[in-house]
C-alpha cells in the first residue's frame, strides 16, 4: 500500500473532494496545516498510482486558479486607492 498527502486549501475542498470521489480512491483527513489548509492522507495501491497523479493535477491547477483570482483582487483594490 502507498500513500500520497495533500494540503488542500479550504476555498478548494468541494473540487478536490468531487475529484476523489469520482475515483473512489481512499482517503482520510488528518489534520490541517499552520496556513488552514486540510490535509488529505490517500492510501492506494500501484495499479491506482494513474489516478492520484490526476488528483495531484486538478489540486495543482485549483491552487494555480486561486493564485491568479488573489492576485485579481490585489490589482483591483490598487486601482481603487
Amino acid at each position: 500500500m502507498r500513500k500520497a498527502e495533500f494540503e488542500v486549501p479550504q476555498e478548494a475542498m468541494t473540487e478536490f473532494a468531487d475529484a476523489m470521489a469520482s475515483r473512489n480512491l481512499n482517503n482520510t483527513v488528518t489534520g490541517t496545516t499552520e496556513d488552514g489548509e486540510i490535509v488529505i492522507e490517500v492510501e492506494y495501491d500501484k495499479d491506482e498510482a494513474d489516478e492520484v497523479d490526476e488528483v495531484e493535477e486538478i489540486l495543482e491547477k485549483l491552487i494555480e486558479q486561486l493564485e491568479e483570482e488573489d492576485e485579481d483582487e490585489d490589482e483591483e483594490n490598487n486601482r481603487r486607492r
